[in-house]
């Protein structure tokens, strides 16, 4: 497999994750307007990345690995400012129940699935690819029967351990990748569409629904 075969399979995930995260919304009764900015927003940004990304170097040659990850978290702060600042939005994410938001977690597991056969491929790194595949999956099961168990007995310690691992993972994961393997997959790696638009999605998401677990669902 080749990096462009690699960047549009990946390309594709991006598109999946967006169209299973906004149908799980809908089905939480989200409102068709915000959906809407939602959808429009996600594939514009998608849209953004793939035209940085296929001219080659998104970022400054040479970016520093401190550099970078700053990079990475002010991107996660701009999502966060996007989708809490707007009180409509804010409260249309507020108001789904935690199976709601746990759900889009699934889609994980097909991000784990293509990490793991990069690695196969010498796309990544082969320890990363392994590590960090697995533990995508194993994020995205949790995910699925913590919203699974929301409603049950079991439901706030599967919630709990569904959030914490699942945060866990993007944080190591991104630690990962700006410190010890920029230098040798370069910041143009098509990881990188995974860094730039799931992974804040999924990481607020988080958030959102640890912040219901204690201040609403208490």
């Amino acid at each position: 497999m080749s990096l462009q075969d690699a960047a549009w399979l990946i390309f594709g995930l991006n598109i999946l994750m967006i169209v299973y995260t906004l149908a799980i919304f809908a089905a939480g009764e989200m409102s068709a307007r915000l959906l809407a900015f939602l959808g429009l927003g996600g594939a514009g940004w998608l849209v953004i990345l793939r035209l940085l990304f296929s001219q080659g170097q998104p970022f400054p040659e040479g970016i520093s690995s401190t550099l970078f990850y700053a990079v990475v978290y002010v991107g996660v702060a701009v999502f966060g400012a996007i989708l809490l600042i707007p009180r409509a939005l804010r409260n249309g994410l507020l108001n789904l129940p935690q199976s709601f938001l746990l759900a889009p977690q699934g889609i994980r597991v097909f991000f784990g699935a293509t990490f793991l056969l990069w690695a196969g491929e010498s796309i990544l790194p082969q320890t990363f690819g392994v590590i960090d595949g697995y533990t995508h999956v194993t994020a995205g099961f949790l995910g699925l029967l913590a919203a699974w168990g929301a409603d049950r007995s079991s439901g706030t310690a599967l919630l709990w351990l569904a959030n914490a691992f699942g945060l866990i993972d993007i944080l190591i994961v991104a630690t990962s990748i700006a410190f010890v393997l920029l230098d040798e997959i370069g910041a143009e790696h098509p990881i990188m569409y995974a860094v730039f638009l799931p992974a804040p999605v999924w990481l607020w998401l988080h958030v959102v629904s640890l912040y219901r677990l204690v201040f609403v669902d208490e």
